[in-house]
């Protein structure tokens, strides 16, 4: 990396004062470095080749850099203070032996979690790539990198995160939002975002509930969110944005495409007791209530009746998914006429939590394995052989009682 930068600055140093830029050339030049080529974007997008060039003193420049990335990108000091001297060495501020090694261990150190209390956001499910978090509060991501939205690396002490169509989300204890990945939308604008408890990922959007109940939104659906209030929860509607209030209710946010939608809606604003809300563009929403049944609009309460004790419910686009309090999973038609679908989960146990989206189902074992199910072999994932090489080396995923 030190002779890839040194070349660069004395070639054509006006790259590393452009994002886009530093992203193509690093992907091309450092595909197999993704913790190195993290910490150059962060030094580029702090201005970093600026700042040294404008000090009067390497010292000061050094602590101010090295202060500011780590407070804005979350990553240990230890990183923050390679790159800067990485930059200093290849701009002769320093010898080469000055130069930190990049250990692992010490530049990424394991960061001891507190319990966590979103286990919906232990495991998230994009387009094409998947995110999830470690016993140790770091996170995982696998799948489509040619956004950047997989480069989560030395992102420690969260304890949710949000995979969108190219883009990740991740949620630290004390309520700063860090985002990678596409921002042609400003779906990744979250940085002055404080004392959020809840993050999600829908497409190019970005949704981020915070501690006093309201929520905030980013990206290409501009979703005005002011008239929502005591929010515990979000989900996706079809035409907009759901949220489910702490008593249960719901509000919702979006336009109205036909009667049926307006129908739906008017069920859906009725309704009370509310613990998920799920939903398809064919099919219409289901709910989970808190008496632990699911229901669904214009259709007898009885309609879903042989499942009960059921702790959560995932959309998975051409069916549902839902886990019951014995740790077994089903996935459902939405539609009764259509046939339940036959998949591996139907053979899962142990399981304390599942995940879902695009035709994929992740399931998380009390001892932090993830297990896979496919509803549509091949949708939308050219390699579904990877996505199983991804997740399997993804072990302790976090798991709290």
């Amino acid at each position: 990396m030190l002779n890839t930068v040194t070349r660069l600055l004395r070639e054509e140093p006006e790259i590393f004062e452009n994002m886009q830029r530093t992203n193509a050339i690093l992907l091309d030049l450092e595909p197999q470095n993704p913790r190195e080529r993290i910490l150059v974007r962060s030094f580029v997008e702090i201005g970093g080749l600026n700042t040294l060039k404008n000090a009067t003193s390497f010292a000061l420049a050094e602590k101010k850099l090295v202060q500011n990335i780590t407070e804005t990108f979350c990553m240990e000091r230890t990183a923050a203070l390679w790159v800067v001297r990485l930059f200093g060495v290849a701009m002769d501020f320093l010898n080469e032996d000055e130069l930190l090694s990049l250990d692992d261990s010490e530049a990424f150190s394991r960061i001891e979690r507190t319990a966590n209390t979103y286990m919906h956001g232990q495991v998230s499910i994009g387009k094409k790539h998947v995110a999830a978090i470690s016993a140790d509060g770091t996170v995982f991501a696998g799948g489509d990198n040619l956004d950047f939205q997989c480069d989560v690396v030395g992102w420690k002490d969260i304890v949710a995160v949000a995979a969108g169509e190219a883009h990740t989300l991740g949620l630290r204890a004390d309520g700063k939002v860090f985002a990678t990945g596409s921002n042609a939308f400003d779906e990744c604008d979250t940085a002055n975002l404080t004392d959020v408890c809840a993050v999600y990922a829908f497409g190019n959007d970005s949704v981020c509930v915070l501690k006093d109940g309201t929520a905030v939104a980013f990206g290409r659906s501009r979703w005005d969110l002011s008239t929502f209030s005591n929010i515990k929860r979000v989900a996706r509607y079809p035409e907009g944005l759901i949220g489910i209030r702490e008593d249960g209710t719901l509000c919702l946010v979006g336009s109205i495409a036909d009667d049926d939608a307006a129908m739906e809606i008017q069920w859906l604003l009725s309704c009370h007791d509310v613990e998920q809300v799920i939903s398809t563009y064919n099919s219409g929403c289901v709910i989970l209530g808190k008496d632990k049944r699911i229901y669904k609009n214009n259709q007898p309460e009885n309609y879903f009746t042989q499942w009960r004790d059921i702790i959560s419910i995932v959309d998975l686009a051409d069916s549902f998914a839902i886990l019951r309090a014995d740790g077994t999973v089903r996935v459902l038609s939405y539609e009764r006429d259509k046939p339940r679908p036959d998949t591996a989960a139907d053979k899962w146990s142990n399981i304390v939590a599942i995940y879902g989206g695009y035709k994929r189902l992740l399931g998380l074992t009390k001892d932090g394995n993830l297990l896979i199910a496919y509803t549509h072999q091949g949708w939308l994932w050219s390699n579904q052989a990877m996505l199983m090489e991804y997740v399997s080396g993804w072990y302790p995923v976090g798991v709290f009682e």
